[in-house]
């Protein structure tokens, strides 16, 4: 498996393989005070798979704050992938709602994307009061 690319956004769809998204790849929240719940992102990941991927594989996406807590409930799923008898490679997409992130705390914040056991993909982002 190999990562084709990984971003943050503020709304996407996946249609017919194709990724219709808005906001695409920001890397702050910029909120006036904490607490604070945003009420929506959507982190979404492209991937490249082969032969030896296919199957059914479990996959875990987990919003945490700088000290490792979770600021969203973590989104678990099932992702099957197959391919035709005559194709040795596929790509898939994972798209993830991650909604009401209940924000403690300003500073560094992540989106882990963990697929079969494997981290995909990490999606670093900051949390500012202005």
């Amino acid at each position: 498996m190999q990562l084709d690319y990984a971003f943050l956004c503020d709304a996407a769809a996946e249609s017919g393989g194709k990724i219709h998204a808005l906001g695409i790849g920001f890397e702050r929240i910029t909120i006036r005070q904490l607490p604070a719940v945003h009420p929506r992102a959507v982190a979404v990941v492209r991937f490249t798979f082969n032969r030896d991927d296919l199957g059914s594989l479990p996959f875990r996406v987990r919003v945490s704050d700088g000290d490792g807590r979770d600021v969203a409930t973590p989104v678990e799923g099932q992702i099957n992938l197959a391919l035709p008898e005559n194709t040795d490679r596929g790509r898939a997409n994972i798209v993830v709602d991650l909604v009401q992130m209940d924000l403690q705390t300003a500073g560094p914040h992540e989106v882990a994307i963990v697929l079969a056991g494997r981290e995909l993909a990490s999606l670093p982002f900051e949390v500012v009061v202005s």
